[in-house]
């Protein structure tokens, strides 16, 4: 089966190509340099030529604080980039899926988030990617599906994990929100439940038919606020380890962002449980994973 992946270079990116070969799949994955999702021309010359079976777009802006300065960017790249792929994928008939965020959401509410929740973006970022969903529903709904994923940390790349592992060895005390929950999500989780949605048969059945329709949460299992998740880092990475960091409770006020972030984000994934046939995995499962890949993590 061949297979376009955009933002083959990010974190996601790198587990879905890591594993794809493995899965049988003929993998296309070119680079910012090769070809700017942004650029329709570029973008319909491309899918055209290698007509593939599917196409995961998982390029996005994802500069959450640089965004509210780099707003012409993050539009360029989340929305106009997010419709050039949909549209290129409808004159080949390809099959799409496009990686989201929870931060459609506002986050003032406190219980799951299914895919028929109010959406209600803040912040340029947000906005951004929520413009993306809507185009992309507008120009290929027959044959796409948006796929939300929350907290996102995988082995390649810039991510809260990476942050606080070279915090722990470089400070004495690290402060930590407390007052915001998510279900952190592991890259490795997600590229595999995207490589299985892209070719199973259920594909309209399970998502793009039905309530919520074209759209999926896919997350970890769990909740937990950022402090709790740094908790459970210094945790499982802290054997044999030297660090004497202290973990202090902070809040969003405090930490005074730039840009907003939705306070209360987990969602509800009885969908993408049909959808697979299995449940997501737990957000400590995803911890342990990620940590053996980087070889900070033992049972023992």
């Amino acid at each position: 089966m061949k297979l376009l992946v955009f933002g083959g270079g990010g974190q996601l990116g790198y587990e879905l190509l890591k594993r794809a070969s493995d899965l049988r799949f003929e993998v296309l994955a070119p680079v910012l340099s090769e070809l700017d999702i942004s650029d329709p021309q570029a973008v319909l010359k491309f899918v055209k030529a290698i007509k593939p079976a599917a196409i995961i777009n998982a390029a996005a802006y994802t500069a959450v604080d640089k965004a509210e300065t780099e707003r012409e960017l993050a539009f360029a790249v989340n929305s106009t980039g997010a419709e050039n792929v949909a549209l290129a994928a409808k004159a080949v008939g390809s099959r799409l899926l496009h990686v989201s965020t929870d931060y459609v959401f506002s986050g003032d509410g406190a219980t799951a988030l299914s895919e028929q929740s109010l959406v209600d973006a803040r912040g340029v970022y947000g906005s951004s990617k929520l413009e993306g969903e809507q185009r992309i529903r507008a120009a290929y709904p027959e044959n796409s599906v948006i796929v939300r994923t929350s907290s996102l940390h995988g082995q390649r790349g810039e991510n809260f994990l990476h942050t606080m592992l070279k915090l722990f060895a470089e400070r004495d005390i690290v402060k930590v929100v407390d007052d915001q929950r998510m279900s952190p999500t592991w890259a490795g989780w997600l590229a595999e439940a995207l490589l299985d949605l892209s070719r199973t048969d259920s594909f309209g059945a399970q998502v793009i038919a039905g309530p919520g329709a074209g759209i999926l949460h896919g997350s970890s299992v769990g909740n937990v606020s950022w402090f709790e998740f740094a908790q459970a880092i210094y945790e499982d990475a802290s054997h044999e380890l030297p660090w004497k960091a202290q973990l202090e409770r902070t809040t969003m006020a405090e930490l005074a962002r730039p840009a907003p972030r939705p306070k209360f984000s987990v969602f509800d994934v009885t969908k993408i449980t049909r959808a697979l046939g299995r449940k997501p995995i737990g957000w400590r499962e995803g911890l342990r994973a990620h940590l053996a890949d980087i070889g900070r993590y033992s049972e023992n």
